[in-house]
């Protein structure tokens, strides 16, 4: 006797099928009825027969006393067990100052335990052929063992003692601190580690990264991250901490898909997890908020084809939503595939439909590399197929085609446990959205072309959508550099032309150049260089936050980058103009005025009138005195009195020149007012 069974939990007890050499007669009617019968039953037979297995259904989800939640699924014939446990807690939550204590942590639980090295505990699953891991997300931590199926209560116990209260020993820490910081690039500070840190990208002056910006998250993107640092601060209590705080059971999901017997695998459950000390889950602050508005932003660069990225913003979707959005991604990607990728027009290699996820925040991306030649008419595609879904447009012939597909092909490509195990991984770990295991195909086969477009009308809407476009650039590089040193040398006209002014050089009767020391020239160069370096670095945010504001957004070439020419420009102006106020020559005329020549361009005549005063002056009169206010020092004074020049405006000049007397006695200044000079400084020599 063969028997076929229903293998459905709480399905009906299987039916014999006996066979025998004796059958009832029939009627040449009855059997001609039966015939048509069958014929008409046939084509539903076999499609009924063609129909993969729903690899979603009749999933268990099972709350144990402690509240730790599990998701159990017999899958008939499938050599291999996949066995996980996710924590919905990951790096969002490392404390300031301890970041990577979530990915820590991870490591950790591979260590020494239960009187097993790491090595032994890593052998357990290798020497049976399995494969484990864990992988530290932003929002969640997620623990596996694949494994043959006459292994899988074995792996069940051994992924119990993994996750199990760990002593978090001081040894073993020092020990693991290592491999992390080898696997994050962890390293000390060098010099250009400290410029990058607090020159090139300091914390306070970083713009908002994309979680933060579209939904309020607290990312961490302003923050100091030192890992090297962070890491070796880590102690065992801090991971003793992170560990009791948010591994808590009624928060944990313990998931176990395979051909594996249900009541063994319950009965070894409630020998292992179900012994996890119940907690209280900590509370994750809800700081998601929707600035409701629309961005764009549009670049060009030396790419070869065109990057179109178009975003889309979910706010705490439900369960509900979330399917509906993971099938608006595979529909979409299926639709716009067919008509970029594999139509007669090859605009793309392919087009990505993918959904992100952080926390109570997703987004629905719609991205690919285009053909240049070909961006309008992809663009144009890929509007009309989200305007079709809002509006309903879609042909319902169409929308059925392709619903089918997708419904038959998640059938297919999850009919494995280690398949639907990476649904948990990426999509199904947050156990505050989803108390059941969501079944995909089911969900899939009765979704309605109106509910979609519902969803769509809600979900697709200008309010929530961020849109990014690199364009290829249009110029060629040697171009463009002709162009940057034209500019730069209608710059350096332009600036000649404000600053110079003319002057009468056949007048000229005496120049003297500043005398500056050596000690003195170094200092000053240093203080000059780092005044640049940090008004440079204040003028680039300033800048990306103009930019950022009102230039990105605008998508015309001879638009965008005339205005980044314009702050090219201006930055070189700028630069001209500091270099314009630093003295260089004094030049005297015959016509008793004197000139102050800047290092470029610049030069300021003063007539007797504009001269408060002509001094000798040393070091503690000028450098401790109220002299030094709006004071240009340009020597010290400490060896050899300097000459302070100050002008009525109140501003002065402390400086020496290379022969002081001659540059005094070109002044035409009277014996009584050079001897007043002298007089000013005790020793000076007449």
């Amino acid at each position: 006797m063969n028997t076929t069974p229903d293998l459905s939990p709480g399905g009906a007890p299987p039916i014999p099928r006996t066979h025998s050499s004796r059958f009832p007669r029939f009627q040449p009617t009855q059997a001609l009825f039966v015939l048509l019968v069958l014929a008409g039953a046939a084509p539903a037979f076999a499609q009924d027969q063609a129909q993969p297995a729903n690899p979603f259904a009749d999933f268990e989800t099972i709350i144990l006393p402690n509240g730790l939640k599990v998701w159990y699924k017999r899958l008939p014939n499938d050599p291999n067990v996949s066995i996980s446990v996710t924590v919905p807690y990951g790096s969002d939550q490392d404390p300031d100052g301890k970041e990577q204590l979530a990915h820590f942590t991870e490591h950790m639980l591979f260590s020494d335990h239960l009187g097993r090295t790491e090595e032994q505990i890593k052998r357990e699953i290798e020497n049976l052929g399995g494969v484990q891991n864990g992988i530290t997300s932003w929002d969640h931590t997620f623990y596996f063992v694949d494994i043959g199926k006459q292994h899988g209560l074995f792996a069940l116990d051994w992924l119990y003692r993994l996750i199990s209260p760990h002593e978090m020993n001081p040894a073993v820490v020092e020990r693991q601190r290592e491999p992390v910081s080898i696997e994050v690039w962890a390293k000390p500070r060098e010099l250009f580690d400290w410029l990058e840190t607090y020159y090139v990208n300091p914390p306070w002056l970083r713009r908002r990264d994309f979680w933060q910006k579209e939904f309020g998250l607290s990312t961490g993107a302003g923050r100091d991250v030192y890992l090297y640092r962070s890491l070796h601060k880590i102690t065992s209590d801090d991971l003793r901490w992170f560990y009791e705080t948010y591994y808590v059971p009624s928060r944990t999901t313990l998931t176990v898909i395979g051909d594996l017997d249900r009541d063994a695998v319950l009965k070894k459950i409630d020998q292992t997890f179900a012994t996890l000390a119940q907690r209280e889950a900590p509370e994750n602050p809800d700081t998601l908020r929707d600035p409701g508005r629309y961005s764009q932003a549009f670049s060009w660069q030396f790419l070869p084809h065109v990057v179109f990225i178009n975003r889309f913003k979910l706010y705490r979707p439900h369960a509900d939503q979330e399917l509906k959005l993971i099938f608006l991604s595979r529909f979409l990607r299926k639709r716009l595939n067919d008509q970029l990728r594999f139509g007669d027009r090859k605009a793309v290699y392919g087009v990505q439909v993918d959904i992100s996820r952080r926390g109570k925040a997703e987004v629905l991306t719609i991205g690919g590399l285009i053909k240049e030649s070909e961006f309008g008419f992809a663009r144009e595609v890929i509007q009309r197929e989200l305007e079709m879904l809002r509006t309903g447009s879609l042909a319902d012939e169409d929308f059925e085609a392709a619903r089918s597909t997708l419904a038959q092909q998640l059938r297919v490509e999850n009919s494995a446990s280690k398949d639907l195990k990476q649904w948990v991984m990426s999509s199904f770990y947050d156990p505050g959205l989803h108390r059941d295991f969501p079944d995909l195909a089911t969900a899939f086969e009765k979704i309605s072309k109106a509910e979609v477009e519902a969803f769509a009308r809600d979900t697709l809407v200008r309010d929530r959508q961020v849109l990014e476009i690199w364009y290829v650039f249009p110029l060629t590089q040697g171009l463009l550099v002709a162009v940057i040193l034209a500019l730069l040398w209608l710059t350096v006209r332009l600036a000649r032309w404000l600053l110079i002014r003319p002057l009468d050089m056949t007048r000229i009767r005496y120049v003297a150049r500043l005398q500056i020391a050596l000690p003195f020239r170094i200092i000053a160069v240093t203080l000059l260089a780092a005044f640049l370096a940090v008004a440079g670095r204040l003028l680039v945010f300033a800048y990306s936050w103009l930019a950022d504001r009102f230039i990105v957004g605008i998508e015309s070439f001879w638009v965008q980058w005339p205005l980044y020419a314009l702050m090219g420009v201006l930055t070189v102006f700028l630069l001209m103009l500091v270099l314009a106020h630093l003295p260089r020559k004094v030049l005297l005329f015959d016509d008793d005025r004197l000139v102050i020549k800047y290092l470029s361009y610049r030069s300021v005549p003063l007539i007797r009138a504009d001269i408060a005063e002509v001094s000798l002056r040393r070091f503690p009169a000028v450098w401790l005195s109220r002299r030094l206010w709006k004071c240009v020092p340009l020597t010290s004074g400490l060896f050899s009195p300097g000459i302070y020049l100050r002008r009525s405006n109140g501003w002065s000049y402390f400086f020496r020149v290379r022969n002081r007397d001659e540059f005094l006695n070109a002044l035409q200044l009277q014996s009584t007012d050079r001897s007043s000079l002298e007089a000013q400084v005790p020793g000076t020599e007449p």
